[in-house]
């Protein structure tokens, strides 16, 4: 088979050297530093349980939420008033955590918009007290 062509790779190792003190900090993102939480007795429409306003000019990156309830539970996302996610069911004694990637929304802040998490009861359950905590940053 020597007709065939050298399908082989050769790879030479590279070396770098980084001078002390300038080694890069790699943080993953968001870092999740905001931390607003919040408890609430369920009702059949839905209530802000948590809720974190975004100061003028930085941006909020969401990193996660938790939402936990004695009894099961709808939740949805909003931001500036708007529905920004669907309804998520989250069954009783079942704590839900959900984590989200760097730039999930762009939502920037002008001091008054506000990121929350609202909560209800699904059609035919019953009231519980529900629980939720967000995670973030301002950028």
């Amino acid at each position: 088979m020597g007709d065939l062509p050298d399908y082989h790779m050769y790879v030479a190792p590279v070396e770098i050297e980084i001078p002390a003190g300038r080694e890069p900090e790699i943080i993953p993102r968001p870092k999740g530093g905001i931390l607003e939480k919040g408890s609430v007795t369920t009702t059949a429409t839905y209530q802000t349980v948590a809720t974190r306003t975004v100061t003028n000019g930085l941006q909020f990156q969401l990193a996660k939420i938790i939402v936990s309830c004695d009894q099961d539970v709808l939740y949805k996302l909003r931001w500036a008033g708007s529905d920004i996610s669907a309804e998520v069911y989250v069954m009783a004694k079942v704590p839900f955590t959900d984590w989200f990637p760097w730039d999930y929304k762009e939502m920037i802040g002008d001091g008054s918009k506000a990121f929350d998490i609202q909560v209800k009861y699904p059609s035919g359950g019953s009231a519980g007290t529900c629980y939720a905590e967000i995670v973030g940053e301002e950028v």
